[in-house]
């Protein structure tokens, strides 16, 4: 089995090595060791710039919504629609999710269903659709919503799928409109058996059967989606059509397009394919100060100009 030595940096701060996805999903194939001094690979994500440091190889991974920019990474995993020959793949974050919440919630009879769910904590980096749909759906029926953002039950939840199993709709619409941005908010509500009301990656229909859950972009206003709502809402046949109704019209076999990914890199271990080989500078064009000899050079460059 190939050693391959791997750095992982600039991901969020719970991350670990011994449950990445990337890992669980590659060491059948390779030993992989974690390597900070002299790595073969860094794969690293977007939050930070500890990847300045290293001139290896890197891949970029990303699950929020930002491009990659092949300048700086060789390779890289995200949203995007991208064709660029090998150095790009395509996995939504809604497919590591999905491989966390194997289990549906068991299914609540309809009966027993109250109307909808908004589960949000972040009310800052979001559009504001999110908001003033909310409003404007709760002027027909109560909305539970049990996150940080607009909470009115009082209530924090820790099981997500059970809680939203409880709805028979739930907002699910995505931090911002992007094409091929799709994270959890959808395979969510389906896992919990509830139909998403859903605003985010206008290509959504690509993936999901748009019979499955109310694409909010398909009506020319919020008022239309909401009169659609309401008759689905006091329909039961169609409301049990919809939430019986196949989810995914394009199926992808993810494991294998990573590991073929990876196999590819690893492959050709050593090759630099990005244009910025400099790791003095960050992604805005600033120096990025990580050693006391960068630092005195930055300083003295000051002086000479001020």
């Amino acid at each position: 089995m190939q050693q391959i030595k791997i750095y992982f940096c600039d991901f969020w701060k719970e991350h670990n090595f011994e449950n990445d996805f990337f890992v669980n999903i590659l060491k059948d194939k390779y030993d992989l060791v974690l390597e900070k001094k002299n790595p073969d690979f860094v794969i690293c994500s977007c939050y930070g710039n500890e990847h300045r440091k290293f001139k290896c190889p890197k891949i970029f991974y990303t699950g929020e919504n930002i491009t990659p920019d092949f300048n700086i990474y060789d390779y890289a995993i995200g949203f995007d629609y991208i064709n660029f020959q090998q150095r790009y793949l395509r996995v939504p974050i809604y497919f590591f999710l999905e491989k966390i919440r194997k289990t549906p919630a068991k299914v609540v009879q309809l009966e027993k269903r109250d109307f909808c769910s908004f589960l949000y904590s972040n009310g800052i980096y979001a559009d504001k659709i999110r908001v003033n749909f909310f409003k404007q759906l709760s002027k027909y029926k109560k909305i539970d919503s049990s996150g940080k953002l607009l909470n009115n039950t009082g209530k924090r939840i820790k099981d997500k799928i059970e809680y939203l199993s409880k709805f028979k709709f739930t907002i699910a619409f995505e931090n911002s409109s992007s094409e091929g941005y799709t994270t959890e908010k959808i395979t969510d509500a389906f896992l919990a058996n509830t139909i998403p009301i859903y605003w985010g990656n206008p290509l959504i229909a690509e993936e999901f059967n748009p019979k499955s859950f109310i694409c909010i972009s398909n009506f020319q206003s919020l008022e239309d989606a909401i009169k659609k709502i309401i008759e689905i809402d006091n329909n039961d046949q169609l409301y049990l059509e919809m939430i019986n109704a196949p989810k995914i019209i394009k199926k992808t076999n993810y494991n294998k397009d990573i590991i073929d990914f990876f196999e590819n890199i690893f492959s050709n271990k050593g090759k630099i394919l990005r244009k910025d080989n400099n790791p003095g500078w960050d992604n805005n064009g600033k120096f990025y100060l990580y050693s006391p000899f960068r630092r005195g050079i930055y300083k003295k460059i000051r002086s000479l100009l001020h």
